[in-house]
C-alpha cells in the first residue's frame, strides 16, 4: 500500500467508531462502558506487554530482532523530494498553475524559519505537549491516551505517539498496529532525537502530515483553507490547522456541516490545551475564540484538472530540458515535474494571453452556421469535423512566447492535442519570405526592386511539360513584376524564379535553419520548386512560423522561442535557466528592407501598383498608429489559411483549417478570411494602450534610389510614358552596394506600324518597315522584355500525365504582353517579300486611327488575388 492508502486505512478504523455518535441509534450506558473498558484495557495490555519483553529476556531478544531488521532513516528518506506541489508562475510570478502528480498531493516544503512560533505551539499543544523534554518515546502520553479514552467514553481524542514517532511513520508509509512496528518506530524516533534538534524535527512534521483535501504539510493547508502563507496566519487559524491532521477526513474544512462543527471543537480542544500549557493568556484565548473562521473557495489542485495550452508546452519543454541537463529519460524527467515540488518560472504574459482566450473561446470566429441556420461548410459536417485555429505570440527581443492557443473553444483535457505547437501543416505562402526572399536579399542576389517575369514556367524537372507553379489564381501573370510588388500580391512564378535561378535548396535550407525551422530532411531535392511556394514533406507549427518572423522584427536576429525562464527545486535554488541563444540570421538591412516590403501585404492600391496587398482591409492596429508586416498564406484545395505577421511589439502567427481526421475538407468562402479576423482582433487586443509606434529604417547600410518598376533599374528617358499610362517610378531602398547602377532598358521609344488590326496574336505592334505608310510609322514607348518577347511554349490547350492523372492546361498571357514589342517582329503587310521585290500595295488607309498608347480592349486591369 502506498502512504494515502495506509493512511485512508488508518483513518478509517479510527473514523468508524466516532462517527457513530452522529447516528440515530443511541448506544445504551452499559454498552459504552463495555466498549470503553475494551478499549481501554487494550492500551494497558500493550504497556505491560512492552514492559514484560523488557524485563524478560526473550523479550529482549525479540525487541533486537526487531530492531536489527528495522529501516533506519537516512537524510534521503527525511529529505522530502517526492509528492511536492509544482507550481508554474507568469512573467510577473503569479501562479498559474499547479501539478501535484499522479498521487494528487499538494506539499509545499518550508524551513524551520517559516514555521511561525503560534503554529509551533498549536501543534505541540494538541499533539505532543512534552515534545520539548522527552526524547522521541513518552510514556506518560500513553497513560494519558488511556485516560482520555475512558473520558470520551470510547472517542479516540489523541494517539500515543509522539511529533517524533509521528514522523517516522509518516515518511515509511507505516500505520499498522502491531509491536514489530511500534518498537521499530520507538527505535527510530530515538535515533531522530539524537541526530536532529527539536525545531528541525517539528519543521519534518509540519511538511509531511496529511491535511486533507490533497494537502500533504501546513503549508499547502494554509494556502487552500485561508489562502495564506503561514507567515500570515493568525492564532485562531493556526489552532484549525493543527486540529485537522487528527482526522482529516473528521474535520475536513470543505466538509458537512457536522465536519465543520467537529473541527471547530477540536479548535477549542487546541486552544485549550494552549491555555493550560501557558503558550497564550486569556486575552488572546478568548480573542482566538471570538475570531469569526472564514474558509477560502476550495481549489482543485488535484492532477486532472486541465492544464491550458501554454502549460502543456511549458511541461513539455520543461521535460526535455531536464532530461538534457541531467542525462535522464523524458519519463523520468516528467516524474521530477509533476513530484519534486519544483519552481518552473514563464514568459506567459497575462493581458496577451486574455486575449487569446477571449477569441477563441468566442464561437463567432468559428461559426458552423449562417445567421438564417444554413451550414457553412457542409463537407465538415459530412464528416465531422469542426473548423479550428491555433495562434502564438512571442516577444521578438527576448523568444519568449507570450500566449498561445491551440484549438477551438474551451479545453476538455490536459495536454492535449496542440496545434499551435504540436501541428504540422503546409504554410503557403507564408513561407516565401523566409525560405527565399529574405536569404536572396541577404545574400545580394536580388534586391527589392529586382524584376522577374511573372509569366507560364516549367519549372518540375520530374514533370517539364507541366506549367509549374502557377500563381494563386490559377492562370493569372501580370509580366514584368518586382520583388516588393510580388510579395504585395503573393505571386508564385516570382518566388519559384528566385528559388531556382537564383537561391537554390542549400541556401534556403540554410537560412531557414537560421531562423529555428529545421527542413533539411524534409524538403524535397532539386528537383521542384514546391518549397519556395509552402510546399514541405513534413509542414511547420504556428510556434515556428512566428519564431521565424519575429526574426524579421528584430533586426535580421532570431531569438530561440521559449516558455520557460528558470527552474527552481523546492528549496528556491534555481536548477535550470534559460540562455538567450540567438543566431545572427540576416543583416539589419535586410530585415529593414523585407519589413518595409511586408508591410506592402496590408495596404491598399498605391501610384505603382494596381493590386491590393492580399490582408488589405483586414489588419490594422490601433487604426493605423502602429505598424503591421505580414504574409497571407493559403494551400491548395483551400485546406489552410494563415497569417503571420508582427509589429514593433510582437510577432504572432495564426492558422485556420480543419483537422483533416477522415477526409481533407476545404474551406469554403465564408472561412477565407477567418484567420485574418481572429489575427486582427487579438492583436489589436494586446496592443490596446500601447503607444503608436512605426517600423524604420537604419541610419547605415542603407540607400534610396529612385527607379523603374518594370527594369529595376535607374529612370530613364520612356519610364514616365509607360504605355499603361501609370506611374513607374518609386523611391526604393537598397542594401548599400547593390543599388542599381544602370538605366531602364524595358521602356523604349519603338517606331511601330499603327495600322489598324494590324497586330500580332498577343495584340502587339509589329516594328514598322520602311515601307508601311509614313500615316501610320508611330513612334511610342513600348516594353522590350528582357531576354526576348514573350511567346508560347504550347498555342493551344494541351494535356500532361502526372502520377497517372492526365492534366489539361493552358498556357495563359501575361498582362503586360499586349504593351510590349518583339523587336524581331517587323510588319508583316507592308514589308517588301524578298521574292517578288515589290511593296504590298493591297492596304488601305482607314478612315479613323485610334490613338496609340491607350490600353487597348479586353486588357483591363485584373482582379487582384485574395491570398
Amino acid at each position: 500500500m502506498n502512504e494515502d492508502e495506509l493512511l485512508d486505512s488508518y483513518e478509517e478504523e479510527q473514523e468508524e467508531s466516532a462517527d457513530l455518535e452522529y447516528v440515530e441509534y443511541t448506544p445504551s450506558f452499559f454498552s459504552t462502558l463495555l466498549s470503553t473498558f475494551w478499549a481501554a484495557l487494550k492500551i494497558i495490555i500493550a504497556v505491560v506487554m512492552i514492559a514484560a519483553f523488557l524485563i524478560g529476556g526473550l523479550g529482549l531478544g525479540i525487541i533486537t530482532a526487531w530492531i536489527s531488521t528495522s529501516k533506519v532513516l537516512t537524510e534521503e528518506d527525511l529529505a522530502i523530494t517526492t509528492g511536492l506541489t509544482t507550481f508554474i508562475y507568469d512573467i510577473d510570478g503569479n501562479v498559474i498553475e499547479t501539478l501535484t502528480g499522479s498521487d494528487n498531493i499538494n506539499r509545499e516544503i518550508i524551513t524551520s524559519k517559516q514555521l511561525p512560533v503560534v503554529l509551533e505551539h498549536a501543534i505541540i499543544a494538541i499533539e505532543d505537549e512534552r515534545f520539548p523534554t522527552h526524547s522521541g518515546f513518552d510514556f506518560i502520553r500513553i497513560g494519558s491516551s488511556v485516560l482520555k479514552l475512558i473520558e470520551n467514553r470510547g472517542d479516540i481524542a489523541q494517539g500515543g505517539s509522539t511529533i517524533t514517532q509521528q514522523v517516522y511513520k509518516n515518511v515509511t508509509g507505516r500505520f499498522e498496529q502491531t509491536f514489530e512496528r511500534k518498537i521499530q518506530e520507538i527505535y527510530n524516533a530515538i535515533l531522530l532525537e539524537m541526530k536532529y534538534d527539536k525545531k528541525q524535527i517539528l519543521t519534518m512534521y509540519a511538511n509531511l502530515v496529511n491535511m486533507g483535501n490533497g494537502c500533504y504539510g501546513y503549508q499547502s493547508a494554509s494556502k487552500m483553507y485561508f489562502n495564506k502563507t503561514l507567515d500570515k496566519i493568525n492564532l485562531a487559524e493556526a489552532a484549525v490547522l493543527a486540529a485537522i491532521p487528527n482526522s482529516p477526513y473528521t474535520y475536513n474544512p470543505y466538509g458537512t456541516e457536522e465536519n465543520i462543527r467537529k473541527l471547530m471543537y477540536r479548535r477549542e480542544d487546541v486552544l485549550d490545551k494552549m491555555l493550560e500549557i501557558g503558550y497564550i493568556d486569556q486575552k488572546e484565548y478568548d480573542d482566538a475564540m471570538a475570531y469569526e473562521i472564514v474558509f477560502a473557495e476550495k481549489v482543485d489542485y488535484v492532477s486532472s484538472s486541465i492544464t491550458s495550452y501554454f502549460v502543456d508546452y511549458v511541461i513539455t519543454e520543461a521535460i526535455d530540458l531536464l532530461a538534457e541537463k541531467n542525462s535522464i529519460s523524458k519519463v523520468q524527467a516528467e516524474r521530477i515535474i509533476y513530484n519534486n515540488g519544483l519552481h518552473i518560472y514563464t514568459t506567459l504574459q497575462p493581458k496577451v494571453q486574455d486575449a487569446l482566450d477571449s477569441v477563441f473561446t468566442d464561437n463567432s470566429y468559428f461559426a458552423e452556421y449562417k445567421e438564417d441556420g444554413t451550414i457553412i461548410n457542409i463537407n465538415a459536417v459530412r464528416y465531422g469535423e469542426k473548423p479550428q485555429g491555433a495562434m502564438v505570440i512571442i516577444d521578438q527581443y527576448t523568444g519568449g512566447i507570450a500566449g498561445l492557443y491551440g484549438g477551438n473553444g474551451e479545453k476538455t483535457g490536459s495536454r492535449t492535442y496542440n496545434r499551435a505547437t504540436g501541428m504540422n501543416r503546409q504554410p503557403g505562402s507564408t513561407f516565401k519570405p523566409i525560405a527565399v526572399y529574405g536569404p536572396a536579399l541577404d545574400l545580394k542576389l536580388i534586391t527589392a526592386a529586382t524584376v522577374i517575369d511573372d509569366a507560364p514556367c516549367y519549372l518540375d524537372v520530374k514533370n517539364p511539360d507541366l506549367i509549374y507553379p502557377t500563381n494563386y489564381d490559377s492562370g493569372d501573370y501580370q509580366g514584368l513584376t518586382t520583388i516588393r510588388n510580388a510579395i504585395k500580391a503573393s505571386v508564385n512564378v516570382v518566388a519559384a524564379k528566385v528559388w531556382a535561378y537564383y537561391l537554390g535548396r542549400d541556401n534556403s535550407v540554410e537560412y531557414l535553419e537560421r531562423v529555428g525551422i529545421d527542413r533539411s530532411e524534409y524538403i524535397y531535392d532539386d528537383s521542384t520548386v514546391s518549397a519556395a511556394i509552402g510546399g514541405l514533406a513534413v509542414g511547420v507549427s504556428p510556434l515556428e512560423m512566428a519564431s521565424a518572423f519575429s526574426t524579421f522584427a528584430n533586426k535580421g536576429i532570431h531569438m530561440n522561442a521559449h516558455s520557460i525562464t528558470r527552474i527552481a527545486n523546492n528549496s528556491g535554488e534555481t536548477v535550470l535557466r534559460w540562455a538567450n541563444t540567438y543566431t545572427v540570421a540576416y543583416s539589419e538591412q535586410t530585415a529593414a528592407i523585407m519589413t518595409d516590403m511586408l508591410e506592402e501585404v496590408v495596404k491598399g492600391v498605391s501610384t505603382t501598383y494596381w493590386i491590393n496587398g492580399t490582408a488589405y482591409g483586414s489588419v490594422y492596429i490601433n487604426d493605423g498608429q502602429i505598424s503591421v508586416a505580414g504574409k497571407t498564406g493559403t494551400t491548395s484545395d483551400y485546406l489552410d489559411k494563415w497569417f503571420c505577421g508582427y509589429t514593433p511589439y510582437y510577432s504572432a502567427a495564426v492558422w485556420y483549417g480543419y483537422d483533416n481526421r477522415v477526409s481533407p475538407v476545404s474551406l469554403v468562402k465564408e472561412e477565407y478570411g477567418r484567420a485574418l479576423k481572429i489575427w486582427n482582433t487579438v492583436m489589436n487586443l494586446v496592443h490596446k494602450d500601447l503607444p503608436a509606434k512605426q517600423f524604420t529604417m537604419p541610419s547605415a547600410g542603407i540607400v534610396e534610389r529612385e527607379i523603374c518598376i518594370y527594369s529595376g533599374k535607374l529612370v530613364g528617358n520612356f519610364c514616365t510614358s509607360d504605355p499603361r499610362g501609370r506611374k513607374t517610378v518609386i523611391t526604393e531602398y537598397f542594401i548599400e552596394g547593390t543599388e542599381p547602377k544602370e538605366t531602364c532598358d524595358v521602356h523604349q521609344e519603338v517606331v511601330v506600324c499603327a495600322y489598324p488590326d494590324n497586330k500580332d496574336e498577343y495584340g502587339r505592334f509589329y516594328v514598322a518597315s520602311d515601307d508601311c505608310p509614313a500615316s501610320f510609322v508611330w513612334a511610342m514607348t513600348r516594353l522590350v522584355r528582357p531576354g526576348g518577347a514573350f511567346k508560347k511554349v504550347h498555342e493551344e490547350t494541351f494535356s500532361v500525365t502526372v502520377d497517372g492523372k492526365v492534366i489539361w492546361q493552358i498556357e495563359r498571357v501575361p498582362y503586360d504582353v499586349v504593351y510590349e514589342v518583339d523587336m524581331t517582329a517587323v510588319c508583316p503587310l507592308h514589308h517588301k517579300h524578298p521574292e517578288e521585290g515589290e511593296e504590298n500595295t493591297e492596304t488601305e488607309e482607314p478612315e479613323v486611327v485610334e490613338p496609340v498608347g491607350e490600353q487597348p480592349e479586353g486588357t483591363e486591369s485584373p482582379t487582384p488575388p485574395v491570398n
